[in-house]
């Protein structure tokens, strides 16, 4: 897995997600249950590092990239906003950033800003 870019969909976890999401979606599937199934196959595959820290660019990845899915769909949870903005605030992925220039790190740390300022201004429901 790799990224070419700072942007949400310029990693190939994050596209892998939003592929998923969308074959789901064109099945007929809710985006609520389509949320369900991608972070079920998902955490079981993040299950497999060996500690929190190196798990967590990549949980960081999958939360953002359903976080952003589900608001494009007006159906973000509660649950995925407060994990993502928890993800966010403890540095999310940028520890695979550091051994990059630092413009392209000052450009993710950017992004990951911005992208909690509409998480957080979003209505999440309960269900």
């Amino acid at each position: 897995m790799g990224a070419w870019g700072t942007g949400l969909w310029e990693d190939d976890l994050a596209c892998d997600i939003q592929d998923e999401w969308n074959d789901l979606l064109d099945e007929g599937m809710s985006p609520r249950k389509a949320a369900k199934i991608i972070l079920k196959s998902w955490l079981e595959e993040l299950e497999d590092y060996d500690d929190d820290l190196e798990r967590q660019p990549d949980e960081s990845i999958l939360y953002i990239s359903l976080a952003a899915l589900q608001m494009r769909h007006r159906s973000l949870t509660v649950g995925i906003k407060k994990k993502t903005i928890e993800l966010i605030d403890k540095g999310a992925d940028l520890e695979l950033w550091e051994d990059s220039d630092i413009q392209d790190y000052d450009e993710r740390k950017k992004f990951l800003v911005e992208f909690k300022e509409k998480l957080e201004q979003t209505r999440a429901r309960f269900f």
